[in-house]
């Protein structure tokens, strides 16, 4: 256990040490969070050697920065924002997708490794997403509840791409009926959550309209269970949490309770669990990569980062939004982190993807969330001189 306690009590002092000096110059935390894990991680002085508990505590900290993102977003800003994004989340899937596997078949590697690598890059970085537009102030925007939305779609959609990838390891050919069963698991998930949601929800008076009720309990169950659902249906777990803390709104639960809720899921979402999280994302780095694999890399970040903001920028444009704001949503849906991680830890698994091409994924998804917190810092300053655009 003592080692255990080592790598918390480092992990922690990173992230204390690290607000304390990005706010102090004015860049997001989670950038000092991504570059100390790489700092403290195998990558260079491997005081901190990722383990199973580590690990663990980083995927419960998906989950609480989910749940808390859910929580803050209102039901109805969710079904407008997914009016405004599905044709920015649809179009901001498929260019990324398909630069990225041409990217890859120009550098000589197989159909199947170049799908691979085009699904790992298409999967956008929600809960890292999330962090940046609050360390920005965009939590509370129109332009944050847009991106965060077509975040979540894209992860959705690219659960269906991932039936595509199962039917070229059988032989190149692409299984229809398995499509369909993906597309209906999600119809089947989009379904029960709303349902619940909207019907009985609304009718947990016990554990919510009370101020003695054990609301925050009671909020992990159905956060979990939700979680739990999503994962049955081959969703990722994520998508569960948000949902379940979606309709966990003041006009069903007592105010007092609302805030309590609210701060907990904060505190551990920001200042303990989510940024163990981002810290560990450094775990992964390798800089044993060949001149060919680092001209590899290279190539690939440009393409997924330009094909991404100008096909969900353009897109957003479309959607009657300014240029300001469009080139905000592109490039908010630059960073890459958990599914790309999911889908590029199976396809080495499954034999689809070797160790060389996996660093490549895990580095380009590491530079591009690098990148993306200082061209959204870029973007707010546009912003701040158009406020009455993007406030409300």
């Amino acid at each position: 256990m003592e080692s255990l306690f080592h790598s918390l009590l480092m992990l922690m002092l990173v992230v204390w040490s690290v607000a304390v000096v990005m706010r102090k110059i004015g860049l997001p935390t989670i950038m000092g969070e991504l570059i100390m894990g790489v700092v403290i991680g195998p990558a260079v002085f491997g005081w901190v050697t990722p383990n199973e508990v580590i690990e663990t505590l980083a995927h419960i900290g998906i989950f609480f920065l989910m749940l808390h993102t859910g929580v803050e977003t209102e039901p109805g800003e969710f079904y407008n924002a997914v009016k405004d994004s599905f044709g920015i989340a649809l179009v901001g899937a498929i260019v990324p997708f398909s630069v990225s596997m041409g990217v890859a078949l120009a550098f000589g590697y197989n159909m199947v490794a170049s799908v691979f690598v085009g699904l790992t890059m298409t999967a956008t970085a929600v809960v890292i997403t999330l962090k940046m537009l609050r360390d920005l102030g965009f939590q509370d925007t129109r332009i944050s509840r847009i991106i965060v939305t077509t975040c979540v779609v894209d992860d959705l959609l690219t659960m269906i791409f991932f039936s595509f990838v199962l039917g070229y390891l059988s032989g190149d050919t692409v299984d229809i009926n398995h499509v369909m069963i993906i597309t209906g698991k999600v119809i089947l998930f989009f379904t029960v959550t709303l349902g619940i949601g909207l019907l009985i929800y609304p009718r947990l008076t016990f554990p919510f309209k009370s101020k003695q009720g054990k609301g925050f309990t009671f909020i992990l169950v159905l956060g979990f269970a939700a979680g739990q659902f999503a994962e049955n249906l081959g969703l990722h777990f994520s998508i569960g949490a948000y949902f379940a803390g979606l309709f966990f709104e003041e006009k069903v639960v007592n105010k007092r309770l609302f805030n309590i809720v609210n701060d907990r899921l904060y505190a551990l979402s920001y200042s303990f669990l989510g940024p163990i999280f981002f810290i560990s994302v450094g775990f992964h780095i390798t800089f044993d990569l060949s001149i060919v694999l680092i001209w590899f890399l290279i190539s690939l970040t440009l393409a997924v980062s330009i094909g991404q903001i100008l096909s969900a920028g353009l897109m957003a444009k479309r959607k009657h939004f300014n240029w300001i704001e469009s080139l905000t949503i592109g490039v908010g849906h630059c960073a890459r982190a958990e599914m790309a991680f999911i889908i590029a830890s199976l396809g080495l698994e499954m034999g689809a993807l070797d160790k060389n091409i996996f660093s490549v994924l895990v580095f380009t998804a590491f530079l591009l969330n690098l990148a993306t917190p200082l061209m959204l810092k870029g973007c707010a300053k546009l912003l701040e001189r158009h406020p009455a655009h993007w406030e409300y």
